[in-house]
């Protein structure tokens, strides 16, 4: 059940740190947000504006025992557009068994359908925005849910707010996000991030209460 009105946080929900994006909900290919290195990385990037408070969980993770891993954070739309054909044409390289098939082709046209359920549309990725990343153990860098350690994530779902991050899609969500990814973190800000662990809601969730007219 929706928690009581009266608890809800007095946010402002047209920053963009509160943003739902997915494929009804595009960025534009000329969205670029100011990003900076995220500090334990070579050549990762986040939201300039947050990146401390990312550096920070990050420093937290480690002193408590952890090696964490940044296995994705920022994209430009191209990257994600270069990453969504590439899965699109290896479905279809598969489906027709080898052989190649246009853009045009309807059996291409079923590979994209079949790729939507696997990788982001462009746009459509939260890691456009420059406030997602996805975390993983160093020692378990596998996306494989038998691979993971889950005291990693039992550390981040208790401590990630405190930074003003969610687990941006657990997998009891899956029907309202539409994905099952427990190595996602996103920035809302400390304020909204308490709240929606507390309550263990997601961001489609909150958004809604505050836009009534936002489906999902």
């Amino acid at each position: 059940p929706e928690p009581t009105k009266d608890i809800w946080p007095d946010i402002d929900i047209t920053l963009d740190i509160y943003a739902v994006i997915n494929n009804d909900n595009l960025l534009s290919s000329a969205f670029e947000p100011d990003v900076s290195k995220i500090a334990i990385t070579r050549y990762m990037y986040f939201r300039s504006d947050y990146v401390a408070e990312l550096d920070a969980m990050l420093a937290a993770m480690i002193e408590a025992g952890f090696s964490p891993y940044v296995a994705g954070a920022y994209r430009t739309y191209s990257y994600q557009s270069q990453m969504f054909n590439t899965k699109a044409s290896q479905i279809a390289y598969e489906m027709t068994e080898g052989k190649v098939v246009e853009h045009t082709d309807p059996l291409y046209q079923d590979a994209v359908k079949v790729a939507k359920k696997i990788t982001m549309m462009p746009g459509s990725s939260e890691h456009q925005l420059g406030l997602a990343v996805d975390l993983l153990d160093r020692q378990r860098t596998r996306m494989v849910y038998e691979d993971m350690d889950t005291d990693f994530f039992a550390w981040l779902d208790e401590h990630c707010w405190e930074y003003g991050f969610i687990k941006r899609y657990p997998t009891r969500k899956l029907l309202l996000t539409g994905w099952d990814e427990p190595w996602h973190y996103r920035y809302v800000g400390r304020v909204a991030a308490k709240f929606i662990m507390e309550q263990g809601i997601c961001l489609e969730e909150f958004y809604a209460h505050y836009v009534p007219t936002f489906k999902y």
